[in-house]
């Protein structure tokens, strides 16, 4: 099912971030993720808290994909700073911690509204079944996210690691136009 498909591009994006995140920040030079990991967490909940309600009142694709194309969209700012190298003048805290704040945000929304559509989707006998697989591709996609990528660097380094990343998030993006909703009773 789609949904599933989504969940296993939202798992390859998070994933392969966390996993991969630290040895790009210490290549071009920044000794701490603090930042990156407080705007994230902190966009995180704050999207949940003020914006949770949109998952319920606009529907969960309404949020969905919007989030989809803001996680690719993220890590296109990290394939941004890795293009330009170690040796970049670009100020690469601030775009860590707007990448942060993009990511959080995302995982913020898609997580709950994922689980949610999956929910309103599965007849009451099979949800626990179908949440657990749902929950399984998410963790598909962040373990093998983070052995791929790690292979894909070493082959190709950072840069064109998260070019080929983003291109992989956006076709989930693109996928997760395809989202429907159960039709109202």
């Amino acid at each position: 099912r789609r949904h599933m498909v989504v969940a296993l591009f939202f798992g390859l994006g998070s994933g392969t971030t966390f996993v991969l995140l630290p040895t790009f920040a210490e290549a071009l030079g920044v000794r701490t993720l603090g930042l990156f990991y407080t705007a994230y967490a902190a966009a995180a909940m704050g999207v949940r808290i003020i914006g949770g309600g949109l998952i319920d009142t606009r529907g969960r694709r309404a949020v969905i994909v919007p989030s989809m194309f803001v996680q690719a969209g993220a890590t296109a700012g990290l394939a941004a700073l890795g293009l330009l190298g170690s040796g970049t003048s670009a100020p690469v805290v601030p775009v860590l911690f707007l990448v942060g704040l993009l990511s959080g945000g995302a995982h913020g929304f898609i997580y709950p509204a994922l689980g949610a559509l999956v929910i309103d989707l599965t007849p009451e006998a099979r949800r626990g079944v179908v949440v657990g697989v749902c929950s399984a591709m998410f963790l598909v996609g962040q373990t093998s996210g983070s052995v791929v990528f790690g292979y894909v660097t070493h082959a190709l380094g950072y840069g064109l690691m998260w070019s080929v990343l983003a291109l992989l998030l956006l076709a989930g993006a693109v996928a997760s136009l395809g989202l429907r909703e159960p039709r109202p009773s």
